[in-house]
């Protein structure tokens, strides 16, 4: 896609557009007060960024040609005209020298080129990076852009370690990453380019392309013991599989997922059984939290306020909070996703182990509706279930990841754990399967019809947990498997693949494989990517 700011240019030098200064006669190229000068990050936690140091005589960007062995290429670091440009170069593949060519362009068109090359020579990547695999990449079929995702080794048995956010070109190459002993799970960007991750649940921080932690927020209702220094406090117990940046628009700057814990009397101890109970439960239910950069809470949503505390799915009688309350927990919902619809101003969230994905307004935190299977809902909560319309159809179960396309569709991967609800007997664990679907509901007749699917055209696979699914702008979708199950092997694996509607099938035209197959059997968990995202640059202007 043309760049507005490159068409202008063009325009002004071809057809001398009116306004622009050299129309009005600004023909005399910009100045370099001093050699650009190019070092390597100090930083080692982000070894592949460059910095980039450039005075002018007058308000300039600065444009970057590279060329290294397998591709040339050209990029703007800068966002606006400056005299001074102190930038991070990134982009570059690992291992390799990278001729660099600077240029300066005035507001008027105006370009001057410093005549000698800088070399930009980028180190091996780390001993201990994931090996990867890229059995497809057809770049002109697929969304155009890097994907960025977080990767860490995770094993309840065999020794490992790393944890590293990355940046991906369209062929699978890794052309920035992050180091961190800290295994980061959700990782979007931010407007300003840096990201934010949540690093484990009690915090949340923003690292800049040279790796700096430049923020850290701290869950602070439970205490302050293990902040790190200079932390913002946010009043909220955790922070969980969601942080993201909302729009400009909105009252707060973020939201995430955090929880609370309750104590419930006569709770249920058995999933299939609901009348064995024990005198008191500590129920952990998740919390939506919209908040700002300073730590100010704008607004909060807790789902135990407008759902059945005492519906039990498979899943709900876990101890996944039990180290974070130091006390032991039953993880009823298991929050893993939340995103504001601007349509109707309200949350979409996905609850695991409720297998429901719940429309809650904003203003009012009224239901709207619940997608998902009818059963065990009590009859307060049965006017907002969806009637499933048309075929193929299937609910999904212990889904992550809900969120909406440019069509309206609700989007998520459906992890199929179970497949059914308690007290059903679940299926033999070698017949679950997982997906990623499309439902569009209608919220006035409350249905919900599955317009599309991807089950592996026909080969079926499984990931028991993690997981993502994410519309783009040309109609492709980005899976990402984070706990793909090697079959008859207790051992999982990730993959990152793109995936678009032809006929017949449907065709994947990017594929990584994030795997160590050289890692003993049997490994519970290997190398795993929690969710990946697709941003058009590495640079965010």
């Amino acid at each position: 896609m043309t760049r507005p700011w490159r068409l202008l240019i063009v325009l002004s030098a071809l057809f001398c557009v009116p306004g622009l200064a050299r129309a009005q006669g600004d023909t005399t190229p910009p100045v370099f007060l001093a050699p650009p000068i190019v070092t390597p990050n100090t930083n080692p936690a982000a070894p592949l960024t460059a910095r980039l140091q450039i005075t002018s005589n007058e308000p300039v960007i600065v444009e970057v040609g590279a060329k290294e062995v397998t591709r040339t290429w050209r990029f703007t670091p800068t966002a606006t005209y400056e005299t001074s440009h102190d930038v991070p170069l990134i982009g570059f593949r690992p291992g390799r020298p990278h001729r660099l060519t600077i240029a300066l362009r005035d507001a008027a068109g105006n370009r001057t080129v410093w005549p000698a090359g800088i070399v930009f020579t980028t180190p091996a990547l780390p001993a201990n990076f994931p090996p990867l695999s890229v059995p497809t990449s057809v770049p002109d079929q697929m969304e155009q852009g890097v994907t960025v995702a977080g990767m860490f080794w995770s094993s309840p048995s065999i020794p490992g370690s790393g944890s590293y956010l990355v940046y991906l070109d369209q062929t699978g190459q890794v052309v920035w990453l992050f180091e961190s002993a800290t295994s980061h799970r959700d990782v979007t960007r931010l407007r300003n380019g840096n990201l934010i991750t949540w690093a484990d649940n009690r915090y949340a921080q923003e690292i800049d392309p040279y790796g700096n932690i430049v923020t850290t927020w701290w869950a602070a209702r439970l205490g302050t013991t293990g902040a790190p220094a200079g932390a913002t406090m946010v009043d909220c117990d955790s922070f969980h599989h969601e942080i993201a940046e909302l729009p400009a628009s909105e009252q707060a700057e973020f939201i995430a997922l955090s929880s609370e814990m309750r104590v419930y009397p006569n709770y249920p101890t058995s999933e299939t059984d609901t009348t064995q109970t024990a005198p008191t439960a500590n129920v952990v239910g998740d919390v939506v939290v919209e908040f700002n950069r300073d730590g100010t809470v704008v607004r909060e949503l807790k789902i135990l306020d407008v759902l059945d505390a005492y519906r039990i799915c498979y899943g709900s009688l876990g101890n996944f909070f039990n180290v974070h309350y130091g006390t032991n927990t039953l993880d009823w919902s298991h929050g893993n996703s939340v995103v504001v619809d601007p349509s109707d101003d309200t949350w979409i969230i996905s609850l695991r182990h409720q297998d429901a994905v719940v429309k809650v307004r904003r203003s009012d935190h009224q239901i709207v509706w619940i997608h998902g299977a009818h059963e065990r809902w009590k009859p307060r909560w049965q006017p907002y279930l969806l009637t499933p319309t048309g075929a193929p159809f299937e609910w999904q179960f212990h889904q992550h990841s809900a969120d909406k396309d440019a069509a309206g569709n609700m989007i998520l991967f459906d992890n199929g754990n179970y497949r059914v609800i308690p007290p059903a007997a679940p299926p033999p664990t070698s017949t679950w399967y997982s997906r990623a679907v499309k439902f569009l509901v209608d919220p006035v007749a409350m249905t919900t019809q599955q317009t599309w699917e991807y089950d592996g055209n026909g080969v079926p696979f499984f990931d028991g947990f993690l997981c993502d699914a994410d519309p783009l702008p040309n109609g492709n979708v980005l899976v990402t498997e984070g706990s793909r199950q090697v079959p008859m092997m207790n051992k999982t694996y990730s993959r990152i693949f793109e995936v678009r509607d032809t006929f017949p099938g449907q065709q994947v035209v990017f594929d990584l494989i994030v795997n160590d197959p050289a890692g003993p059997n049997p490994n519970a968990y290997n190398w795993n990517v929690y969710r990946s995202e697709r941003y058009p640059n590495l640079y965010a202007h």
